[in-house]
C-alpha cells in the first residue's frame, strides 16, 4: 500500500520543529510492509504539494496536525483555515481515503473532523495507523488509538528517502517516553500520552541516535519528552549509553525543575546537553499550588545551582495569569528568576484552554466559559486581574530585562532580527542567543 503523510505545520517561530511524531509513524508503517512518503509543509506550497500528490499515487493519505494555533496571546494564530486549504489542495490531487491524527486533531477529534471533512481520523500514537487503515471499512470514522509498545516506536530505516526534506533540520527530534503522571492544572499531555509513564528502551534510543549521527552527520538533538525526568532512573539509563557512546553530539531536552539528585547534571554534560528548558511556570509558592505543581521555589533554586554549576545553559518558562495571580506574585515570580540567573526566561501571559483539563473545569465553576462552548478557537484563562492589568504588570515587573521575552506580546515570526538569527543560529534553541 502507498501512503503519503503530510505534516501540516507551517509554524516558523522560534523555530521549525522536526516533525518527529509523523517520523515514527511513517517507521511503523513501513515495518508493516507500506511504501512511505512524507510531505513537509514547512517546506513546501500548496501548488508543489498537488504536484507531489499526483506523482506519487498514493492509494491513502494521513494528515497530521500538531497544533491548532499558536497558544500564545494576545497575539494569537489560528491555524485551521489553512488545514481547510490544505484539505481542498489533497482532495482536488487525489481521491485517496484521508485520515487525520496529530496532537491537535487528538484534543479535538469530532470538531476538527467535521471542519475539515476527511474520511477518518486516529486520536493518540499514530503508530497504529497500519492496522486501522486496514480495518477501518465498516468501522468508526474517529477511532482511539491503544497505547502502543514503546519498543515498537522508531524512524524508518530509509528516513531522507521516505522524509525528502528530512536534511533542512538543524535540530532532529527524539523520543524517549509518553505519558505523565502529574496533574498540572492546564497541561493536555496526560490526555494524549495518557498518565502512565511508557519508557523507550535506553539501548534503542542510543541506536537511533547513533544511526541518524553515523548515516547523516547529524549532531543537535532535542529529547522531545514532555519530562525527560519523569523518570530519573531512566533518564539516567539513557544518559550513560549516550555518553558511553561517545558520538560528540549535543542535546538539548524540556526538564521539571525538580531532581532527587541533582549531580545527575554532571551526567547530563557529560552525555553532551548544552540546553535545558526546565518548565517552571512560577516563582510563587501560592501560584506553583494552584496550578498543582510538584515542586517549590526551593527545588527551583537547587536545580538552576546544579545545572550552572556543570556550564549547561538553561531556561525558565513560565505562565502568568494562572488562578490567584495578582501584582505580587508576579513580583515573586521576577524575584526568584533574577536569584536564579538563566540564560532566558520564556513568559506566556494566560493559559490557553484545552478540553478535559483542570483548567477548564476552573474557567466553568468561575463563570469564564459556559458549558458545551467550543474551545478549538482559542480560549484564555486570566487570573482575576484580567488581561490588560495581568500583561501590564508582567512588563512592569519585566522592565528592562534583556533576558525576558514574551512570545504572545508581538508577531516574532514577522521579525527580521528573529528571522535571520534563526537561519544562522545552527548550535540549538534559539533562546540560547540571550545575554544574561
Amino acid at each position: 500500500m502507498r501512503i503519503l503523510l503530510i505534516s501540516a505545520n507551517r509554524e516558523p517561530f522560534p523555530e521549525a520543529v522536526f516533525p518527529l511524531g509523523l517520523a515514527y509513524v511513517a517507521g511503523g508503517l513501513q515495518r508493516a510492509g507500506g511504501e512511505v512518503r512524507i510531505i513537509d509543509m514547512r517546506y513546501k506550497s500548496l501548488s508543489s504539494l498537488g504536484k507531489e500528490i499526483v506523482s506519487f499515487r498514493p492509494e491513502r493519505i494521513g494528515i497530521s496536525l500538531r497544533n491548532v494555533d499558536n497558544a500564545a496571546y494576545p497575539f494569537s494564530r489560528y491555524y485551521l483555515p489553512y488545514y481547510l486549504t490544505l484539505m481542498q489542495t489533497v482532495r482536488f490531487a487525489s481521491s485517496a481515503p484521508v485520515t487525520l491524527g496529530g496532537s491537535a486533531f487528538s484534543l479535538f477529534p469530532e470538531e476538527i473532523m467535521a471542519y475539515l471533512k476527511a474520511d477518518a481520523g486516529l486520536a493518540g500514537d499514530g503508530e497504529g495507523l497500519h492496522e486501522f487503515l486496514c480495518g477501518e471499512d465498516g468501522g468508526d470514522a474517529i477511532q482511539a488509538a491503544g497505547r502502543r509498545p514503546m519498543e515498537d516506536v522508531g524512524f524508518p530505516a530509509d528516513i531522507s528517502e521516505v522524509f525528502p526534506d528530512f536534511r533542512k533540520y538543524r535540530t532532529v527530534g527524539i523520543q524517549t517516553a509518553r505519558g505523565c503522571a502529574n496533574q498540572c492544572l492546564y497541561c493536555s499531555y496526560p490526555l494524549l500520552e495518557g498518565r502512565k509513564r511508557r519508557n523507550r528502551p535506553p539501548a534503542h534510543v542510543i541506536e537511533e541516535i547513533a544511526a541518524l549521527h553515523r548515516n547523516f552527520g547529524i549532531t543537535d538533538f532535542f529529547i522531545v519528552d514532555s519530562l525527560f525526568n519523569g523518570d530519573e532512573d531512566h533518564m539516567a539509563a539513557v544518559l550513560d549509553r549516550l555518553a558511553a557512546a561517545n558520538l560528540r553530539v549535543r542535546i538539548s531536552c524540556y526538564l521539571q525543575p525538580k531532581m532527587s539528585d541533582p549531580s545527575i547534571f554532571r551526567l547530563l554534560k557529560k552525555a553532551g546537553c548544552v540546553a535545558v528548558d526546565f518548565g517552571t511556570d512560577s516563582g510563587s509558592p501560592s501560584l506553583l499550588s494552584s496550578l498543582r505543581k510538584p515542586f517549590t521555589p526551593d527545588d527551583i533554586r537547587k536545580v538552576s545551582r546544579a545545572c550552572g554549576s556543570e556550564g549547561i545553559d538553561f531556561c525558565h518558562s513560565l505562565i502568568f495569569g494562572g488562578p490567584g495571580e495578582t501584582a505580587s506574585t508576579i513580583r515573586d515570580t521576577v524575584g526568584l528568576m533574577d536569584e536564579v540567573s538563566p540564560r532566558a526566561v520564556v513568559a506566556m501571559t494566560g493559559i490557553r484552554i484545552y478540553p478535559s483539563t483542570g483548567i477548564e473545569q476552573t474557567a466553568l465553576a468561575e463563570g469564564v466559559m459556559k458549558p458545551g462552548e467550543s474551545l478549538l478557537e482559542p480560549r484564555f484563562y486570566f487570573s482575576q486581574m484580567g488581561p490588560a492589568s495581568l500583561i501590564g504588570q508582567a512588563q512592569s515587573a519585566v522592565g528592562g530585562r534583556n533576558n525576558w521575552f514574551f512570545p504572545g506580546h508581538r508577531d516574532w515570526s514577522a521579525s527580521w532580527g528573529y528571522r535571520i538569527l534563526g537561519l544562522f543560529y545552527r548550535k540549538g534553541p534559539l533562546w540560547r542567543t540571550f545575554r544574561i
